[in-house]
């Protein structure tokens, strides 16, 4: 069935042909047929017994949200507590300053190895303060050859780049 087609209102033929004069006919006439009473009437004791109709309903259905839960404003001031607790705690006047010995060789190390400062040996050795140090200590200190070994096997590739074998 199509719905469009399917109207369940209809008007009888030449009804709005003839509609004027039947109008003017019935106003004209001097009884009317209007009805002298309102066609809406009110129940009898509808406004008695309302108040206790409308609180069955409302116990029935409504759920009531309070505005301000009292489950947040808890948590709210548990954090704040929390917060406050931790700042009155934390020593804000602490005088202690810390130095370079207060620092581990191992995080120095740790600094220099992971950092790339793209210095070359010579760049290094211009920064280095000389006095204290003497040449002839570092000539003079036999190498073992076992650090010799592991240095080579840590810091040399190729071994071939060493030239062992060939006297150029």
């Amino acid at each position: 069935m199509n719905k469009k087609n399917n109207i369940p209102f209809k008007t009888p033929e030449g009804y709005f042909n003839s509609f004027e004069e039947r109008l003017m006919d019935k106003l004209s006439q001097p009884e009317s047929s209007f009805p002298e009473e309102s066609a809406f009437k009110v129940p009898d004791n509808y406004f008695e017994s309302f108040n206790e109709r409308l609180n069955k309903k409302l116990e029935n259905e409504s759920k009531v949200i309070p505005l301000f839960p009292i489950k947040k404003i808890i948590a709210v001031a548990a954090s704040i507590a929390a917060i406050a607790l931790i700042a009155l705690g934390y020593d804000w006047n602490s005088e202690q300053e810390l130095s370079f010995s207060d620092l581990a060789n191992t995080d120095i190390e740790a600094y220099f190895e992971n950092n790339d400062f793209e210095l070359s040996p010579y760049e290094i050795a211009e920064v280095l303060p000389v006095t204290n140090t003497e040449f002839s200590d570092f000539l003079n200190a036999p190498i073992e050859s076992d650090n010799l070994l592991d240095y080579l096997n840590e810091n040399v590739s190729d071994f071939d780049e060493l030239n062992f074998y060939d006297n150029e």
